[in-house]
């Protein structure tokens, strides 16, 4: 319902405000008011400025007085430099961004008039309104459907290429309704570029190659007429034109020089060389983002066995946290019911989780260094494969245990213990009630199994029931057991604690945690309050860290090697 059928005082005051403002000043006339569509109100008028008269419409939304009115030109023309296209509405001082519901429709006609008579000073000035507004990328892009995405590092490079002399490029492209997107991707030779991004090509993009030209000429004119930019090649740009392998090209065209450049599109269609022109986004400048610590995890190996909910969410917050070098633990496959709390999407649909994860991060970084093992572990493997998995634990900074399941558990707090290895691990409960995450650090915990059993003993001091379902535990379980339910929310709640726990581990000398373990709720359920209510749980020293039984003497492993291999043998 729009707002004057339920507040007509305010109405009668915005009509009093317009008409006592036409008595006072000499500028505004034929103020008119009507109804449009869907009951909208509306008014034109006439404001005069040194002998021109401009002809405007104000439209009250239905959500006035929360939002401002709309000022636009009746016929359809560009009146201002501050103004969203021929005939769109006028950007004034009074905008959704600085609105007050006291602000009246007279205010903005006045704004208006200030507005358009400030662009047009008397006599031969020229007027300049400055602007309170900050550029916007998004808004400016909403008519682009061929966007072209550029580094900054990559522009301060092309400012310094030698003038006038072409050079490949390699672009990464990906084309689909209604968008088309392309990104430069390295600027030079192949074997040798001057700049390459590290951002990653996305999943389903296609390598391109191309020439960019830094020249000081006129191309702006060809983001408008991409045809003539054909006609004229090679008279204008003979240089550019022998680079090109073939006659008509099918490649990108990168031109301009300092800040200002263009993007065209080669296309051979029927011998004939079609231009398509792109615009040309700067990506912000990638640093600066991510705390300095974070960029020792790019040498960082990160273990962990369970890709599932936890295991898959954990692993893209390390991932975009600078992590770099991981090892994955899972047989499992890819199913639709999986896509309900996972990191992975359709696309990963029948594949294997730990190789959809793989994918999955280097569309987030380019120079990730990931091992798979497709197996359960744990689970109904041969002893020579448990061993193999458990020998590529060994070589990770940090062990994570996502599984939720003790016999996973089991194995790798033995690797963690015995290699002495920091371990994570984390557990969903069922119900959305709420979860666990934990960890161990050689010397400063005790070892996962000692810490595990502290903590279980805590859990039942409390002498609460647990009163939601038989198993508090949620977890990536093989098996036709029915799952347990929580939701993507849930999930998401418990995997960040883990991962801030983890990048803790990997980052800092001294801990931000005081405590090694903690009971997360989310829900007032069991021996939680309410939702967020966060129990730590104090671990006390108990067993060692390190293989117990110490290293063999060499007489020791000379009298076994005796023993199992005599070299006694016939005459």
């Amino acid at each position: 319902m729009s707002w004057w059928f339920t507040d007509t005082a305010r109405a009668k005051s915005e009509q009093a405000a317009l008409a006592q403002l036409d008595e006072q000043v000499g500028w505004l006339s034929g103020v008119t008011w009507s109804m449009g569509d869907h009951l909208q109100l509306n008014v034109e008028f006439d404001i005069e400025h040194d002998g021109e008269v401009f002809g405007l419409s104000m439209a009250y939304p239905a959500t006035f007085p929360d939002t401002p009115p709309m000022i636009s030109p009746r016929d359809g023309k560009q009146l201002s430099w501050h103004q969203y296209g021929a005939g769109g509405e006028l950007c004034l001082e009074f905008r959704p961004d600085n609105w007050d519901s006291s602000i009246t429709g007279s205010m903005m006609v006045e704004s208006a008039y200030r507005l358009l008579s400030g662009e047009r000073p008397m006599g031969d000035d020229r007027g300049i309104v400055p602007s309170a507004h900050q550029a916007s990328i998004g808004r400016d892009l909403r008519g682009e459907t061929m966007r072209f995405v550029v580094a900054r590092e990559a522009i301060d490079v092309l400012k310094d290429i030698p003038p006038e002399a072409p050079l490949p490029i390699d672009v990464w492209e990906r084309i689909g309704k209604p968008l088309w997107i392309a990104s430069l991707v390295s600027i030079g030779d192949t074997g040798a570029p001057l700049w390459a991004g590290g951002a990653p090509c996305p999943s389903g993009s296609i390598k391109a190659k191309g020439f960019v030209l830094r020249t000081s000429r006129d191309v702006e004119r060809f983001r408008g007429n991409a045809d003539g930019f054909a006609n004229n090649l090679p008279a204008e740009f003979p240089e550019l034109a022998e680079r090109f392998p073939e006659n008509p090209f099918t490649g990108y065209v990168l031109l301009g020089e300092g800040d200002r450049w263009i993007v065209l599109y080669l296309f051979a269609y029927q011998d004939k060389q079609t231009v398509f022109p792109y615009k040309v986004i700067v990506a912000p400048e990638t640093a600066g983002r991510l705390p300095p610590g974070h960029a020792a995890l790019a040498s960082k190996r990160v273990a962990i066995v369970g890709c599932g909910s936890v295991g898959s969410k954990i692993a893209g917050m390390l991932a975009r946290s600078g992590v770099r070098r991981f090892t994955f633990i899972d047989d499992d496959v890819f199913f639709p019911a999986n896509l309900v709390r996972n990191e992975l999407d359709a696309r990963a649909i029948g594949l294997h989780k730990a190789e959809a994860l793989t994918s999955r991060l280097e569309d987030i970084a380019s120079d990730m260094d990931i091992t798979t093992r497709r197996v359960a572990l744990g689970q109904q493997e041969s002893a020579g494969t448990t061993e193999w998995v458990m020998e590529d634990l060994t070589k990770a900074d940090l062990l994570i245990d996502a599984t939720a399941d003790p016999r996973a558990f089991n194995l790798v707090a033995a690797v963690a213990r015995r290699h002495r290895k920091p371990m994570v691990w984390c557990q969903v409960y069922a119900g959305g009630v709420g979860g666990l995450v934990a960890r161990a650090r050689p010397d400063i915990d005790p070892p996962p199994m000692q810490a595990r059993g502290q903590i279980q003993a805590w859990c039942d001091s409390q002498n609460i029931p647990w009163t939601g379902s038989a198993e508090a535990d949620y977890g990536a379980r093989s098996g036709s057991g029915a799952p347990l339910i929580a939701d993507d929310a849930d999930v998401s709640v418990i995997a960040s604690h883990a991962g801030r726990m983890a990048l803790d581990i990997l980052t800092r000398d001294h801990t931000i945690f005081p405590s090694s373990a903690y009971l997360i709720g989310l829900a007032a359920e069991w021996i939680f309050q309410a939702p967020f209510d966060t129990w730590p749980i104090e671990l006390h020293p108990d067993g060692e860290w390190g293989n117990p039984q110490g290293a063999a003497s060499t007489e020791d492993l000379i009298d076994l090697m005796t023993t199992l291999f005599p070299t006694g043998g016939q005459e």
